[in-house]
This record gives C-alpha cells, structure tokens and sequence, in this order.
C-alpha cells in the first residue's frame, strides 16, 4: 500500500514539472507580450565596407528619437545596382562633400542604392550636413541617381520605408516623426520631382515642418 502511495506521489511530480517545463517555454507572444519580429532589418553596409575616408570632426545629436526624417537624392544622373558601384558613388559624394563644400563628412545620415542596400553615412547619431535647420534633429536619407523624372526602384523604396521603420524600432526615430523633402529646408530640386511626389503620399509627410538655427558642417 505504501508503495502505491509512493509511486502515485512520484507521477503527480512528474506531471508538475511537465506543467512547469511548458509554462517557461511558451513562446513570447504566447504570454501577451509585444511580438517585434515583423521588423524587416535592412542591409547596411558599414563606412568600413564601402571604403570612407575618416570623419574630419563629428557632433553627437542632442535630440533623440529625432522628430524628421529628410528625403533627398543625389541629383546626378548616376545609378547604381549592385555593392561595388555603389559604394564607389558614396565615396564619390563624400569626397565632394569633403574636399569641395568643406563639410567634415558625406553630409547624409544614410545613403540607398538601387541594389536595395543602404550605406552608413553618418548614421543614427550624428548630427548630419544635408537640410539647413534639420540637422540637428534629423536622418538624412539619399537615394543614388536623379529622380526628377522617374522614381527609384522598388529595391530602393522598399529600404527607404525600412530603413525609417526599423530606426523607429531601434529609438532613433520618434514613433510620431514627420518625413519632408530637401526642397521644403532650402530652394532646390531635391528630391526631385517624381520621388518628392512619392513622399508626399506617405502618412507621415508634413506640409508644416518647423526648422532649428543650425550651422553644422
């Protein structure tokens, strides 16, 4: 009789900590967290990667999440679609920037090709030299190529849209930003046209941007 107790105490252990086991390994959105996995993390090839000359100086954002998210493109009727011949035209860009316009670095926070990757100019957190009022609370994002008459490629859309959403993910851009075209910081094309049309269809576009003093390099 004892031992029929003892073995009915022994299965009734065994099936506490089957219960236990499947309690502590239910996956997270079992458990009414936030399930995350639905960001789409872009490809981004590092400054190392695409061969960057060294920053001459750098300013760390005083803002964070920044409130903008800029939309340019390069404005040359140049393209590209595949690492190598990118990579080349950031570093075209940066030495334009450098050695011709004195700024400290490619002024971009961010650069795509049409290849579907995008570039680490800046990045996240430093103050960039691309929207007269907006760098100091912005990421600047270039698409390669001239955009005046045709929109990038659906490669370089669809990291457009991921880039900024995965930068919301990651706290670097606020969950209420507005999205603006360089035209409406300064009198230029930029973004062209076509791409400027396409923005301006996003949720987030805003007619009423408001600007800050900056003089950053």
């Amino acid at each position: 009789m004892e031992l029929k107790k003892f073995l009915t105490l022994i299965v009734y252990i065994l099936i506490l900590f089957v219960l236990i086991e499947n309690i502590f390994t239910l996956p997270i959105s079992c458990i009414n967290f936030e399930n995350k996995t639905d960001i789409e993390i872009p490809n981004i090839v590092s400054r190392k990667e695409w061969q960057a000359r060294p920053p001459v100086a750098r300013e760390l954002m005083d803002e964070t999440p920044k409130p903008y998210v800029v939309v340019h493109h390069g404005g040359i009727i140049q393209y590209c679609y595949d690492v190598k011949t990118c990579s080349a035209i950031v570093r075209e860009y940066q030495n334009m920037h450098l050695d011709e316009r004195g700024f400290y670095d490619i002024g971009y926070s961010f650069v795509i090709g049409e290849d579907g990757n995008a570039y680490e100019g800046r990045g996240w957190d430093y103050v960039g030299a691309h929207a007269p009022g907006y760098n100091t609370q912005s990421i600047g994002i270039c698409i390669i190529g001239d955009f005046s008459n045709r929109l990038p490629n659906n490669a370089a859309l669809k990291t457009l849209k991921a880039l900024i959403k995965y930068g919301v993910s990651l706290g670097k851009i606020s969950q209420d930003y507005h999205v603006i075209g360089h035209r409406q910081t300064k009198n230029t094309l930029c973004p062209g046209d076509k791409l400027y049309e396409y923005i301006q269809k996003f949720a987030q576009w805003t007619v009423n941007p408001v600007p800050k003093n900056s003089t950053t390099s």
